[in-house]
């Protein structure tokens, strides 16, 4: 992983575990390869944004339960599974929140702007997708029956990976307004979490997106006219 092109694999990892979403229902080798790059996406978060002594403490902190956590069902078998589905989904959601305001903190506070950084931003709107995704998990928890299935899509699995795959695609769907209407959230904590959801995805794309993809053609146009500039003195000098 090169530092240049730090978050273009980030995204590429994120992208490759969003493709294992829909397969894991149908070979345990696909939930294992799911389960696998989850974590290899939480790795990848700790090595490439947390660089300062205070936030790569509160990263492990969050971070290194969280990888554990995707393996908890795997490890700790006879875990009950209102505690494992807790752990499983808790310090995923805190962790990858966090991890979204330090990357949006690191990308603005860089000076230039490169298309390794606008990858980061949408990094970070993934991200965003896999919180919710979590989030709507643990209202599912306590709140059975939250969410409405159509027929075709079936009941909502009683594995928490697969469970979580199924939320995060809604999360998804709901973070980018589409709402095909194939899975409804019923409860009120449910709608709400999906209201708020669907605001803060507008605002990132309308917003953080757009400002980044403008500082881009801004940084792209400055250093062109220093150039041409800089040959324009350099003609003088010669004439």
């Amino acid at each position: 992983m090169t530092r240049h092109w730090k978050y273009t694999w980030l995204l590429i990892s994120i992208i490759a575990l969003l493709i294992l979403n829909p397969l894991i229902d149908h070979e345990r080798i696909f939930e294992l390869m799911y389960t696998l790059m989850l974590a290899c996406v939480f790795g990848g978060l700790i090595l490439i944004l947390f660089h300062r002594p205070k936030s790569r403490l509160i990263a492990l902190i969050l971070g290194v339960p969280t990888m554990i956590s995707t393996f908890t069902f795997t490890l700790f078998p006879t875990l009950p599974p209102s505690l494992g589905s807790l752990i499983f989904h808790l310090l995923p959601a805190g962790f990858l929140g966090y991890a979204v305001v330090v990357l949006l903190r690191s990308i603005f506070r860089n000076p230039g702007i490169s298309t390794d950084s606008i990858n980061g931003a949408f990094c970070g709107y993934l991200l965003l997708g896999l919180t919710f995704g979590h989030l709507y998990c643990l209202i599912e928890m306590y709140r059975p029956g939250s969410f409405n299935l159509e027929d075709y899509v079936g009941g909502l699995p009683d594995g928490e990976r697969r469970r979580h795959a199924l939320l995060s695609y809604f999360s998804l769907v709901t973070l980018t307004t589409v709402g095909y209407g194939d899975i409804v959230p019923r409860h009120g904590t449910a709608r709400s979490v999906a209201c708020i959801e669907a605001v803060i995805g507008q605002f990132y794309v309308g917003v953080v997106v757009a400002e980044l993809l403008a500082l881009k053609v801004s940084t792209v146009l400055n250093n062109r006219f220093r150039q041409e500039d800089s040959h324009h003195r350099q003609g003088e000098r010669g004439a």
